[in-house]
């Protein structure tokens, strides 16, 4: 287990399968924000997985934490707008490199 801090609020971060976790039947992972609990699927063997699953995981989280971030900020419309919310998991890495390069991420 591990645990991250999202604007004060320390949520758990745990990696499951859809066996130990059915709401991940439909989904790679999920955020749970009334049990501070971001989950993502532990993939398992099968024609399903994906060739490079540490970035596949890595997407995955970067769009929990971004619902995270709403949650927690009280944008609970803005935290179910999927469309959104993956916009900035995306993008996310590219503005924090600009911002890096820019010298103006703190």
């Amino acid at each position: 287990m591990r645990y991250i801090n999202i604007l004060g609020t320390q949520y758990e971060v745990i990696k499951q399968t859809e066996k130990e976790n059915p709401k991940l039947k439909d989904a790679n992972g999920l955020c749970e924000p009334y049990t501070r609990q971001i989950i993502y699927a532990k993939q398992e063997a099968g024609i399903d997985v994906f060739d490079n699953i540490e970035a596949f995981n890595r997407k995955t989280l970067r769009h929990e934490v971004v619902h995270a971030f709403f949650a927690e900020s009280g944008l609970t419309e803005y935290m179910e707008d999927e469309v959104l919310v993956e916009w900035i998991a995306v993008q996310f890495p590219k503005i924090s490199r600009v911002m890096k390069e820019l010298g103006i991420s703190e």
